[in-house]
């Protein structure tokens, strides 16, 4: 990464997660308007526009429903419980959405094995640890602001 990518990608953050943090009124008509199913598509999108293999966009997009159905829709705090779990799970899609395209573009070698192990896999490609860092990044967001301390 070039040393402006960082900021960058904090300001995509920033602006994705700013629906994170609306108010209780202003958070159910934004939350209406995302569909899992529709992120999802638009995830697949991004995997193929980025030449990701068939194999690294099943393993991708099963380990994201697996992570997403992690999230608890009885933990939700108020805002979250007026989204309600499946527009929360799309927001952490759609976050994803909105950063992975830059941050793919800026990867040097992206087929390149990492050596590294994640979500079970062994000798992950650049391009799948960085899909999986902002999947992690994206979902603790969502954790942070949708759903209660407790």
């Amino acid at each position: 990464m070039t040393k402006s990518q960082p900021l960058g990608t904090l300001f995509a953050i920033t602006f994705v997660l700013a629906g994170f943090s609306a108010s209780p009124g202003e958070a159910a008509p934004s939350c209406a308007k995302v569909s899992y199913s529709a992120e999802r598509a638009r995830l697949q999108k991004v995997f193929a526009t980025n030449a990701f293999l068939h194999d690294e966009s099943a393993f991708l997009l099963k380990g994201l429903d697996r992570r997403l159905k992690e999230m608890p829709q009885g933990r939700l705090n108020a805002r979250g419980a007026q989204c309600g779990i499946q527009a929360v799970r799309a927001l952490v899609l759609g976050c994803m959405n909105e950063i992975l395209p830059s941050q793919l573009a800026s990867t040097v070698k992206p087929a390149a094995k990492t050596g590294k192990a994640y979500w079970g896999k062994d000798n992950v490609s650049r391009r799948e640890a960085l899909v999986i860092g902002m999947a992690n990044m994206c979902r603790a967001s969502a954790t942070d602001a949708l759903f209660s301390n407790q």
